[in-house]
């Protein structure tokens, strides 16, 4: 293999590390999964490799925005005020009370918890750039300057917009009528980087319409790491999701975490372990690779805990809010597995917003 060298050492003294397999695997296979070589290319030498990947701006980072924020929430950017009504006339309502306000920061220092911390360290370890699916804003990029609201389209909390809605309006057509669908299609087309899709399912359900309007061109790009709960993809999409399961909760996982960040632990992971090592290989690569470094990871062991009242259960985390300094997730590790409470995480963050509420933070 002329152009292919191994530090200049002659072939019989050539060595393949794992590492060095895995930049086979990178810059040999293109995205449609044809063997190439790129000529002169050092293999197998360290420092030619590391350059690669530094030098390399390698993905797209598209996440989820999150209902806690730095800054507090400007009054008029509530969903539960809004008035019920028709896609059209709410968006409309939500729309002009934007045009009203002021921004504050920019996106990637507004959010916070950590679903949002995740993703934001895998677009550091990428050198690459953060997308926020926003259910309020649409799609904004990490350094746009925006306002501070509250609206989702995830169920079960207050300022979920679509009670506000017809019955038979889906998440994906607020998306669309907020003006995401058309954002989000420009951007990916344009995009030349692989974009990795870590979004939790209510978020992975809005635009997954999107998603189904890209061509076979274009949907090569993606890397899909969440949204478990979403069995029903179009099987044009399915095809680019990677195998990450429960094993990444696993008593052997590097990154556990709870059902809410499991996305954004994902797109993590799939960077750090996988795409910084090779980001030039196919879905299929990619896909093995994935389930090579969770092969020896077991699944989480599940717990009977026991079952406490809202008002124990408030006791329990003002008892811990110093010591878990207000986060969701740390007091929710605390209660699970210190104290063997059970509590299902919507009924916990409803309960942890009521006291943070309380507390004025």
């Amino acid at each position: 293999m002329a152009g292919l060298r191994n530090c200049d050492r002659p072939p019989h003294q050539a060595t393949v590390s794992w590492g060095a397999l895995t930049l086979l695997c990178s810059f040999y296979i293109d995205q449609n999964g044809a063997a190439q070589l790129f000529e002169g290319y050092d293999f197998g030498c360290a420092s030619n490799r590391a350059a690669t990947v530094e030098t390399t701006t390698m993905t797209v980072i598209l996440t989820a925005c999150t209902q806690r924020k730095r800054v507090t929430h400007n009054p008029l950017l509530c969903a539960h005020d809004l008035s019920g009504g028709t896609l059209s006339d709410v968006v409309a309502a939500w729309r002009e009370r934007i045009s009203r306000v002021e921004v504050v920061c920019r996106a990637k220092d507004l959010y916070c918890g950590r679903s949002f911390f995740e993703a934001l360290k895998a677009a550091q370890r990428a050198q690459g750039d953060l997308y926020i699916v926003s259910a309020g804003l649409g799609l904004v990029s990490g350094n746009d300057e925006v306002p501070a609201y509250n609206l989702t389209v995830s169920k079960g909390t207050d300022d979920c917009v679509m009670g506000k809605l017809e019955r038979g309006v889906s998440e994906a057509d607020w998306w669309e009528a907020l003006g995401g669908r058309k954002a989000l299609l420009q951007a990916i087309e344009k995009e030349p980087r692989i974009v990795v899709v870590g979004l939790p399912s209510p978020y992975l359900r809005m635009i997954a319409p999107t998603l189904a309007r890209l061509s076979s061109d274009v949907l090569h790009k993606l890397r899909i790491v969440g949204g478990r709960d979403v069995p029903d993809l179009d099987p044009r999409i399915e095809a680019f999701r990677l195998p990450y399961d429960d094993r990444l909760d696993g008593p052997e996982s590097s990154l556990p975490g709870t059902k809410a960040d499991f996305a954004s632990r994902a797109a993590r992971h799939f960077v750090e372990e996988i795409l910084v090592n090779a980001p030039l290989a196919s879905i299929d690569v990619h896909r093995s690779l994935a389930e090579a470094s969770m092969s020896t990871w077991g699944r989480p062991v599940a717990k009977v805990g026991t079952r406490v009242s809202d008002a124990d259960l408030k006791s329990i985390v003002r008892t811990n809010w110093t010591r878990a300094d207000g986060r969701s997730t740390k007091l929710l590790r605390i209660l699970r597995d210190e104290l063997n409470v059970a509590c299902e995480q919507k009924r916990f963050s409803k309960l942890v917003a009521d006291i943070r509420g309380e507390k004025g933070t």
